[in-house]
């Protein structure tokens, strides 16, 4: 936004508006003498955006001094930039929000998302009074109508954290400036603080998703921001349940690692490690822990965010699982000790949980798959904490919890939860194969064998337990004519979870032996048989899926695979490789058992 021209009459009224700012609620001359400048710099402005127009650009600025000779050019017209400026918009925002307020929002965050950005902020000076002034804007809007207001007010304040790299305090400076306005709406006790409450904590979650840097900001210190986050997520009982809920929501946006936003060592260590986050989690899952222990007959979930503590919980697992595939976080042996004693707590609340309904299932089978990678891979590696290892053993023993989380026949008319179900079992064997969101990755490198590392997956032995539990909790149904079963179902989401079941088998040898050994019966078939037959998958998603197991085959197990097949059927899965998922070629079933 390029500074609006201002003749000398406008300079002047700007100039009169700045000097009645001090005294306006006190002088009634000045107050009328506020107004009359006002009027007269809309007029010559075209309007309420031709004065934001011309303000917005000064408030970078630095305050210009005052001229070095009285009688200079300079003195008929006073200097009103920077936080000059900004008193000047500040008023007419407060004053006649109607017009000011909307307009201003928006100003600020296009001159910030498009300039600042651009300039990377080198010549733009930013002061207490401009943050404080724009995170006043975040919470002042109460009606829907206004939510823009704040939207506007967010990005803005985002964005200056974010390409503002040249002034390394910026994210503390503006977490001060919060938590003061955090204090003020908790005074005022009315439903409208609860949403600005929200509102402040959006942007805080949002800033220290940019690095360790903006996280340190965020947790350093007993009075930080993030304890007022903490009190309102966990306080046990709570009388704003939901208040608590959308805490919880923002406090579960710490486990993202995408992309856009990857996964960095201090937010690694905070959901790890927090005591405070530990503890509340535990209370609302109803387990608490060695220092808040909860009577047994009161050990249940919180009714009402119960299930959103367990999303927590299970996304902290997951951080864990990514901690330790991670190269580039690098955990203290505190933190694992920490999130060792959070496992063994999480394992009996898992325990304790008896889902009702679609949903609760659902988050119970992420939650107990979770729990069990978490384990696995960390008992997998040579230097694991016994802890860990305890967990594993005692959960291969707990054939409640794993009849719960693995069982297709309470199941049988619900296919969403069965692919849910043989998703989470693909993500605990073979963790590398699956992308941040959760999906499985269809990209070229997700069955690139250079980029598995066996310290990051689990052992072959956990697997083999794993694989026979599947069988257990299934009436000792073989489990590969399981996965095969669902493998032809009519339902496309069924079928994608089989898949991505065969894929993370396909990716180890012992579980590549496992479906070539297998036979099936006359009315099933065996692994190759199903895998051959093209016209059995209709959908773009299923011969993609059907593609990736192809390629994991020959990719990840190609000192031993072409002793297992024919050469015919070692030929046939070599061109399809090549040609790509659409490939369509019967092959008789001959080929494959000469």
């Amino acid at each position: 936004m390029e500074t609006a021209t201002v003749d000398n009459d406008t300079e002047q009224a700007f100039a009169s508006l700045f000097s009645a700012l001090a005294s306006v609620k006190t002088s009634a001359d000045a107050a009328s003498t506020a107004e009359s400048s006002r009027k007269l710099i809309e007029r010559k402005l075209g309007g309420p955006a031709g004065v934001v127009g011309a303000l917005i650009p000064l408030v970078w600025l630095e305050i210009k001094p005052p001229p070095e000779e009285p009688n200079s050019h300079m003195s008929a017209s006073p200097a009103f930039q920077g936080d000059d400026a900004l008193a000047i918009l500040t008023y007419l925002v407060e004053n006649h929000p109607s017009l000011y307020m909307s307009i201003t929002a928006r100003a600020v965050r296009h001159d910030v998302e498009v300039q600042f950005n651009q300039q990377n902020g080198e010549n733009r000076n930013i002061t207490d009074a401009l943050l404080m002034s724009m995170a006043k804007l975040i919470i002042a809007p109460n009606t829907e109508t206004e939510v823009g207001i704040s939207t506007d007010a967010h990005a803005a304040l985002f964005s200056l954290c974010k390409y503002n790299s040249h002034e390394k305090d910026l994210a503390k400076r503006l977490f001060d400036i919060l938590i003061h306005l955090w204090d003020y709406l908790q005074r005022q006790r009315q439903r409208e603080s609860s949403i600005a409450q929200m509102r402040i904590a959006a942007l805080m979650i949002d800033v220290c998703l940019l690095g360790d840097n903006e996280m340190e900001a965020a947790v350093h210190g007993p009075e930080c921001i993030m304890e007022k986050l903490l009190k309102l997520a966990l306080d046990y009982p709570n009388n704003d349940p939901l208040l608590q809920m959308s805490a919880l929501d923002q406090l579960e946006r710490l486990a993202v690692n995408d992309s856009k936003y990857p996964m960095s060592t201090k937010r690694a260590e905070f959901l790890l490690s927090s005591d405070s986050l530990r503890k509340g989690l535990l209370l609302l899952v109803g387990v608490g822990d060695e220092e808040c222990k909860i009577e047994e007959d009161n050990q249940e979930l919180d009714p009402v965010n119960g299930g959103a503590a367990l999303r927590l919980l299970t996304a902290i697992c997951r951080v864990g699982v990514q901690s330790t595939i991670s190269q580039t976080l690098q955990m203290s042996e505190e933190t694992w000790n920490k999130f060792g004693t959070l496992l063994q707590m999480f394992q009996r609340a898992i325990c304790n949980f008896h889902p009702q309904g679609e949903l609760e299932r659902l988050s119970y089978i992420h939650a107990a798959s979770s729990l069990v990678a978490s384990c696995s891979i960390v008992a997998s590696s040579t230097e694991s904490p016994t802890l860990a290892k305890d967990i594993i053993d005692s959960m291969w023993q707990d054939t409640t919890v794993l009849h719960q989380w693995l069982s297709l026949h309470s199941r049988a008319s619900q296919p969403k939860l069965k692919s849910a179900l043989l998703s989470s079992l693909s993500q605990v064997m073979e963790p590398t194969m699956w992308s941040d969101d959760g999906t499985v990755s269809g990209s070229a490198n997700s069955t690139n064998v250079s980029n598995i590392n066996p310290c990051t997956r689990p052992n072959d032995a956990i697997v083999m337990q794993l694989y026979q539990a599947f069988s257990d909790a299934n009436n000792g149904r073989d489990s590969t004519e399981l996965i095969l079963a669902s493998a032809k179902s009519p339902f496309v989401e069924e079928r994608l979870g089989a898949y991505s079941l065969l894929q993370a088998l396909a990716m180890r040898g012992v579980g590549m032996r496992l479906l070539l050994l297998h036979e099936g019966g006359v009315a099933s078939g065996g692994f190759l048989e199903w895998l051959l037959m093209h016209e059995l998958e209709t959908t773009i998603e299923g011969k993609q899926a059907k593609y990736e197991i192809v390629k994991a085959m020959l990719m990840c197990n190609k000192e031993f695979i072409r002793g297992l097949v024919s050469d015919k059927v070692y030929n046939e899965l070599e061109l399809w490789l090549s040609k790509g998922p659409t490939f369509v070629r019967s092959v008789p079933w001959e080929m494959a058992t000469e």
